[in-house]
């Protein structure tokens, strides 16, 4: 499932194809084999929303994003633990 996000820390809008490509790059195998939440992870997770977002957008957004996306996935992830 992807939507659109708004950071009301910034105010900026997180476009629906920014975090289609930060779902995508979270469950991409390749990544996972790292552990989730290590350095590796999130390294793979960042250079696949780059790749596939850079023609489309600025590397400062992708990089806004991806910061705000990261908070957001680790904040859920500690709610599904509790259920």
């Amino acid at each position: 499932m992807s939507y659109q996000m708004t950071n009301l820390n910034t105010m900026q809008f997180i476009t629906e194809d920014v975090v289609f490509a930060f779902q995508k790059a979270v469950a991409n195998k390749n990544n996972l084999l790292s552990g989730f939440n290590t350095k590796d992870f999130w390294n793979g997770v960042s250079s696949d929303m780059y790749i596939d977002l850079s023609e489309t957008h600025g590397a400062q957004y992708i990089k806004e994003s991806f910061d705000f996306l990261v908070e957001c996935e680790i904040e859920d992830r500690r709610v599904d633990a509790y259920w």
